[in-house]
């Protein structure tokens, strides 16, 4: 399965290639990904259609599950909000063997503002949204999270790292992409590991909140 965050290019312009190598049972998306009227979008759904992939529509309440993984959907509601499509990302909200994992897209604006506004719970691993924009990686949401790491995709940073200034404080270790490389974690029951590819760092994570 794919999960496509919203309908900016940058977040779903390489389905079709994923298509050609990978054997994908279904695409799921935010009840507005069809409606923005871009090539690309179009495209991509003409390309669903032609291969006969199945398209699920998930939204603020749904809950999911994959085996032992658990996905509470968070955010954009059925409607709305107003805003760009940053506004309306999809928010997951991993649960397995104790542990969660935040899912956030390019969350910004009205949109990270109704996701504040849920009842704060305390997560594992965040990724911090909008690859690491001051719009989106704020103080409130560091409070809100209180992540243990805060993962971002992103390029070399300029200036003051804005991650690092915002998380830090809350006891957060923040890895980005640049320099790190790619970062994967993996769940188990006794606790998380987290690696990445690049500078070859490992974080463990046991289930009692303690490093």
């Amino acid at each position: 399965e794919v999960f496509l965050s919203h309908a900016d290019l940058d977040q779903f312009n390489g389905l079709p290639a994923l298509l050609d190598r990978f054997a994908i049972g279904q695409v799921t998306m935010t009840p507005s990904f069809a409606d923005k009227t871009t090539p690309g979008v179009s495209e991509t759904l003409a390309v669903l259609q032609e291969r006969g992939v199945p398209i699920r529509i998930l939204k603020a309440g749904d809950r999911v599950t994959a085996g032992d993984v658990q996905i509470d959907v968070l955010h954009p509601p059925a409607s709305g909000p107003d805003g760009n499509e940053n506004a309306r990302s999809l928010v997951l909200d991993l649960h397995h063997a104790g542990h969660r994992i935040l899912l956030t897209g390019d969350l910004e604006g009205p949109g990270l503002e109704r996701v504040l506004a849920l009842p704060a719970q305390p997560v594992d691993v965040l990724m911090a949204p909008h690859h690491g924009s001051k719009l989106s990686n704020k103080s409130d949401l560091a409070q809100w999270a209180r992540p243990r790491v805060v993962v971002s995709c992103q390029g070399p940073p300029r200036g003051i790292p804005v991650l690092d200034a915002v998380y830090t404080p809350t006891g957060a270790q923040v890895l980005t992409t640049w320099p790190h490389g790619a970062v994967t974690v993996r769940s188990h029951g006794t606790g998380m590991v987290i690696e990445t590819f690049t500078t070859g760092q490992r974080i463990v994570l046991r289930t009692n909140r303690e490093k």
